[in-house]
């Protein structure tokens, strides 16, 4: 029996999938956590400046950002064979399948509802993400900051987070949530939830999410 949380593998090369997941799930751990707290792996948190602690948690953000494309690609194989084969399963007919197609005409991006599509959408998110962070550094302006320096009363400079930084670290608690969910349910990864038949699908994604809420 499976410990909920406990994350296992579909692949056929179990062990390789297993080592190649978890280090980037770790990764995403570790880089959420940085996030937060500004805390860095190996480090004492007391060694660590008020200041620097802010710098780390900017620079998280990207570290986020690269585990969850890395889940992104490590995925994409798996969803888009099983998104087309269920879309030929539906539309069965040439015809029907002209009427509905999976790709546009270039071939290049997904028309059919189906995850493949979603999880291409995140990515595309994910690469919005990583160009605002872009500007942010390339502009003068301080509206897209994602950290401020201000000098206090005493004349020692602080850093302070924005309103800018909180938001895309909700954003990408989301993102992550969304992309590991249907890792979920394309059977590339197992949150250690025993199939019950009596459950149904929208039950057992429901379970799954709250899961991955409290891991």
């Amino acid at each position: 029996m499976y410990e909920a949380g406990e994350i296992k593998t579909f692949n056929p090369n179990k062990e390789i999938s297993r080592e190649i997941i978890l280090e980037v799930l770790i990764r995403h751990r570790d880089a959420f956590k940085q996030a937060r707290t500004g805390e860095l792996v190996g480090i004492p948190v007391e060694k660590i400046s008020d200041n620097q602690r802010k710098l780390n948690q900017v620079r998280a953000l990207n570290l986020i950002i690269a585990a969850q494309r890395e889940m992104i690609t490590l995925s994409r194989p798996t969803v888009s064979f099983r998104s087309h084969h269920t879309w030929k399963q539906k539309f069965k007919k040439d015809e029907d399948q002209e009427l509905n197609p999976f790709h546009d005409k270039t071939g290049a991006t997904v028309i059919y509802d189906c995850d493949y599509k979603k999880l291409i959408n995140w990515n595309s998110f994910l690469r919005s993400c990583e160009d605002a962070i872009e500007l942010a550094d390339q502009t003068p302006s301080l509206d897209d900051d994602f950290m401020r320096t201000k000098t206090d009363s005493e004349g020692e400079e602080q850093n302070i987070l924005t309103s800018n930084f909180k938001d895309m670290l909700d954003d990408l608690e989301s993102s992550y949530e969304q992309i590991y969910l249907l890792m979920l349910t394309n059977k590339i990864v197992s949150a250690g939830i025993e199939e019950d038949e009596e459950l149904t699908y929208k039950e057992q994604e429901n379970e799954a999410i709250s899961r991955i809420k409290e891991a």
